[in-house]
């Protein structure tokens, strides 16, 4: 999966980089979130040092704190295509994209856990969104079921626009969205010129609400 930032008026947090070093301790539980700035410091270090994220690149995810954080997740029947080239042995099975965006937003709930109390609001193309996700462990039940459907990114983007329009008015909004197809309308055509209108026209304010578009296609750029 490889972040790219839809351009905005100001800047925002960093795209997420999903090239920093994983690992599959996703249960572990996670800290209260009544917490002082100073405990959740230490429980952000905590984060950083379970994933083996870079100094440089965790003080950038710092600029996280104040931000309410939407991860829109693609779960089109695509989803279910595996990474070429990704066989930890010969003898399991490939991972799928679908497992990959687990593992993306698995991470980013953790982190944005001990940033942000109010967790992270995950909304799918088609199916029920998740509200105020606070540990990755809340993610196993859906990731359990896989992906299908069309790619009506559109619809689902306006519908986050309209839920947090009243939260504008005290932070920003971030959107990551993490998509491996181009969008479709409502009879399953391809229809990226109303995503394009979207993020130009309906993202109001726009330098309010920066948005990264993850590709999870497992393709290097």
């Amino acid at each position: 999966m490889y972040p790219e930032k839809y351009s905005s008026e100001s800047s925002a947090p960093p795209p997420y980089n999903t090239d920093m070093q994983l690992n599959q301790q996703y249960c572990q539980s996670l800290p209260t979130y009544d917490t002082t700035s100073d405990e959740r410091m230490a429980n952000f270090k905590h984060i950083v040092d379970r994933y083996e994220i870079n100094h440089t690149f965790a003080t950038k995810l710092r600029a996280l704190e104040g931000y309410e954080i939407v991860f829109i997740c693609d779960d089109s029947g695509s989803m279910n295509t595996p990474l070429a080239g990704d066989l930890s042995s010969p003898f399991v099975k490939a991972p799928s994209r679908w497992d990959e965006l687990k593992q993306t937003v698995s991470i980013v709930v953790d982190i944005a856990s001990v940033l942000d109390p109010d967790g992270v609001d995950i909304y799918f193309l088609n199916r029920e969104p998740l509200f105020h996700v606070r540990n990755s462990s809340e993610l196993v039940p859906v990731f359990a079921v896989r992906p299908s459907g069309p790619t009506p990114i559109v619809s689902v983007f306006q519908r986050v626009l309209r839920d947090k329009q009243h939260e504008l008015e005290e932070r920003k909004l971030l959107i990551l969205l993490a998509t491996d197809g181009e969008p479709t309308d409502n009879r399953g055509h391809r229809d990226i010129q109303s995503l394009e209108y979207v993020l130009k026209h309906e993202r109001k304010p726009s330098h309010r609400i920066p948005v990264t578009i993850i590709a999870c296609t497992g393709e290097k750029k």
